[in-house]
């Protein structure tokens, strides 16, 4: 009896390969098309981190004097807290004279970095924030003489919504109150010597004083109508989170 033999496939081992090898190319192809997403949802290089949600109502203001001058700002809505050590304002604006001659200036307020000059304390950072956001301390949170409350310097509050934030020019030594804009006014200082014009004087002046570091110096030269941007930078992610062009006021 002849029994069937069955003959191997001699073949067997090359038919292997072409398998393999397609099988290597879709997991490389699968890979890359991961790869090619991650850099476009921004997933590999981190850069769409997400950034919060920010809007303000922002006023400045040049009375020509300290009183009812300088930068404020209410947040209106918030999609989370955003510490103030988060983030960067940046203001810029231009100036033209009668003959054409374009003057630029601006400033940008980093967190904790000491730009106002004042007494009896190493370092003071406007704008000052008050209200919701700020932590309570055993002073109250002052309008007016917030550099005495290093809560209320920028880099040590939060923005929630109803958080204000101030940047007044100084010509007030009522309680040494810095950006003063209401009390006994110091000899030197915004407008109290002459209208729109900084002067040198009193127990307290220095030459940086809140509005200039904000707004930057020569900021008095704005006049109502003229427009200054200002930008809020999430620094984490350098995305801006707040833009506008804000006119100026005369009160």
């Amino acid at each position: 009896m002849n029994l069937l033999k069955i003959k191997p496939l001699k073949d067997s081992d090359s038919a292997v390969s072409p398998v393999v090898g397609v099988m290597l190319m879709l997991v490389v192809t699968i890979i890359i098309a991961a790869v090619v997403s991650g850099f476009a949802g921004g997933l590999v290089d981190g850069t769409d981190q997400n950034a919060p949600l920010l809007t303000m109502d922002v006023k400045i203001s040049n009375t020509g004097s300290y009183i009812g001058s300088g930068f404020s700002a209410t947040v209106t809505s918030v999609s989370d807290p955003i510490p103030t050590k988060d983030i960067k304002i940046a203001t810029s604006w231009k100036i033209t004279d009668d003959s054409g001659d374009v003057t630029p200036g601006g400033s940008t307020t980093t967190p904790l970095v000491t730009n106002v000059r004042c007494p009896r304390l190493n370092y003071s950072c406007a704008p000052y924030g008050y209200g919701p956001g700020v932590i309570s301390s055993s002073d109250e949170q002052y309008l007016t003489k917030a550099y005495k409350n290093l809560n209320q310097h920028f880099g040590n509050y939060s923005l929630v919504q109803g958080t204000g934030l101030i940047a007044y020019p100084y010509g007030s030594y009522q309680e040494d109150a810095i950006g003063s804009s209401v009390g006994m006014s110091d000899t030197g200082g915004y407008g109290v010597v002459t209208g729109y014009t900084y002067s040198n004087g009193g127990l307290y002046w220095r030459n940086a004083d809140a509005a200039q570091s904000v707004l930057g110096t020569g900021w008095e030269a704005l006049r109502v109508g003229d427009t200054v941007n200002v930008k809020v930078i999430h620094i984490p992610t350098g995305k801006v989170i707040f833009e506008k062009n804000v006119a100026v006021t005369e009160g």
